[in-house]
């Protein structure tokens, strides 16, 4: 994250088509970096967001810095999967598999779980207790795992009957 940082101070030097979209997003980075250094209990959520494709970084940056904002989500959604819900996460729990589905509360707390059996609708509310979840014996599987009864959105599959 220090060389994306070294980036867009190099950056904002240069003649760039929004500038001002440039700096303002490093004033925000940099002071997203420094309090991520100095947390007891770090959250990536927003650089996590940021360097999605197709969002802040990618649209200042580039092509030219693509491969560093991928390589940098591709490290903090790693993180974040083992320590927050997020929706399409593959997670198991008392011998169950299921996924996180895309059906945020409020605040945008994540962790509605759809769950792998034959039921029409098998959800469960998990929302905001990735800790408990995790005591419970839940945890995060491996993301190409294959469900029999629904897809990895949460939809159920089609009968082949």
């Amino acid at each position: 994250m220090h060389k994306a940082e070294s980036i867009l101070i190099e950056l904002e030097n240069t003649n760039l088509k929004d500038r001002q979209q440039l700096l303002n997003f490093k004033e925000i980075f940099i002071e997203e970096l420094y309090e991520i250094k100095g947390d007891n209990v770090v959250d990536f959520t927003k650089i996590w967001e940021w360097f999605k494709p197709n969002k802040e970084w990618e649209n200042i940056i580039g092509l030219s810095g693509k491969e560093l904002g991928t390589m940098i989500f591709f490290r903090v959604e790693k993180w974040k999967r083992n320590h927050d819900f997020i929706p399409g996460s593959k997670v198991s729990l008392n011998n169950e598999f299921g996924v996180v589905i895309n059906n945020s509360h409020n605040d945008e707390l994540y962790g509605l779980i759809c769950w792998d059996t034959k039921k029409e609708s098998d959800t469960e509310d998990w929302r905001g207790l990735f800790d408990s979840f995790l005591q419970a014996g839940g945890k995060v599987i491996k993301q190409d795992y294959e469900f029999k009864f629904i897809n990895s959105d949460g939809s159920r599959k089609k009968s082949n009957s």
